[in-house]
């Protein structure tokens, strides 16, 4: 039975969920991952590994009416942005929202960096159901404290937390980026992944940290991403890059637990048009590395991006190392999740996910085993 009703991080709260997403997992047999792909469970063996996948026109995307949710195995809306208030001060933040198992579960990420105190909050929470149930060309995932809501790339997103709220609207600059061949992955016998972008929207509205509110306005980048498509035990590193000269990169590379690559693709966008970039376009290399100290994971928080074609030689630095986001009482995993400033040949700013650092994890319930 659907209910709206939805639990906001507690630690009082954390056998509850995961009684709750436990539960869901055995059912759905799969598990959300992060913000860029997922692991499925898979009581048998695993699904053959592909070398590099080519993309394939079988499906188009059709905006807005593929704004709205869909009926597949796993879906997301995420954003993630930089905030400048009007006196100066800084703030970057991610927020997503999943849907798993033809939407019989949702779960909502988010984390908010003040850069003048470097202080970092997260939140999390997870409800059965679609919130966005009857939505057409479009989404409208609301809760009692939070909205993530739009369409046809003008949105809204609200939050209010104990320690932090911000209330915020969105408007797309230019034509949506759309990835792969017409917006389609062909991951083999995974499945097919749908996948577009709005990579420069400017925001607006109001922040308030610690009892106090002030305006802000920014930049932000949206994906999203659905389809019947699984992976299993993977690992990636994906980054959005909005440089000053206003283009716009996409780059990530998927691996398998063995470290082999499996997809590595990105895209360039420049006055409105969109290439796609192929592993032979661009060439990532680290470069600094962060230790947790919760959990003992290193992870490469500077890396050098070149993408000769188009002069671009950059590197992107995280603006704070300490960016784990803690998933285990909605998602069970552990993620590097945080804002990046761009040097070299050019300048700019960005978001970088990283996931699969951390030491694979097994868990049996029923037979199952789940991965993260």
């Amino acid at each position: 039975m659907r209910t709206n009703k939805t639990r906001r991080r507690r630690h009082k709260k954390h056998n509850l969920l995961k009684d709750h997403w436990l539960g869901a997992l055995v059912v759905s047999s799969l598990i959300i991952i992060g913000a860029g792909f997922y692991h499925e469970i898979d009581s048998s063996k695993a699904a053959p590994v592909e070398p590099e996948t080519k993309t394939t026109s079988n499906s188009l995307i059709t905006l807005p009416k593929d704004d709205a949710p869909h009926s597949s195995k796993m879906e997301w809306w995420y954003y993630s942005g930089h905030l400048l208030s009007a006196s100066g001060k800084k703030y970057s933040f991610h927020d997503t929202v999943f849907l798993v198992n033809n939407s019989s579960l949702m779960v909502n990420h988010l984390s908010f960096v003040d850069h003048q105190t470097e202080r970092r909050y997260i939140d999390q929470l997870s409800s059965a159901g679609n919130l966005s149930v009857g939505t057409a060309n479009g989404f409208n995932f609301t809760g009692t404290s939070w909205r993530m809501s739009g369409g046809n790339g003008t949105d809204t997103l609200q939050a209010s937390t104990d320690d932090f709220s911000f209330n915020l609207g969105l408007s797309s600059t230019q034509p949506p980026v759309i990835h792969g061949l017409n917006g389609v992955l062909n991951l083999g016998s995974a499945g097919n992944s749908f996948y577009y972008s709005r990579t420069r929207m400017t925001l607006s509205g109001t922040v308030t940290v610690k009892g106090k509110t002030e305006a802000v306005s920014g930049i932000a980048w949206f994906d999203h991403q659905w389809g019947d498509f699984s992976s299993t035990q993977l690992a990636w590193d994906w980054f959005s890059v909005q440089l000053d000269n206003h283009s716009d990169i996409m780059i990530y590379q998927l691996r398998d637990k063995f470290n082999k690559p499996i997809l590595y693709t990105g895209s360039y966008t420049e006055n409105g048009k969109t290439e796609i970039l192929s592993s032979k376009d661009f060439v990532l290399s680290t470069g600094k590395k962060w230790l947790s100290s919760k959990t003992g994971t290193s992870y490469p928080v500077e890396w050098q991006i070149k993408i000769p074609a188009k002069n671009v030689d950059i590197t992107t630095q995280s603006l704070r190392n300490d960016s784990e986001f803690d998933a285990t009482l909605t998602t069970y995993n552990i993620y590097w999740e945080g804002a990046i400033h761009v040097t070299g040949s050019h300048t700019g700013q960005g978001f970088m996910e990283l996931n699969g650092y951390r030491i694979v994890k097994r868990i049996k319930i029923t037979g199952k085993v789940l991965f993260f």
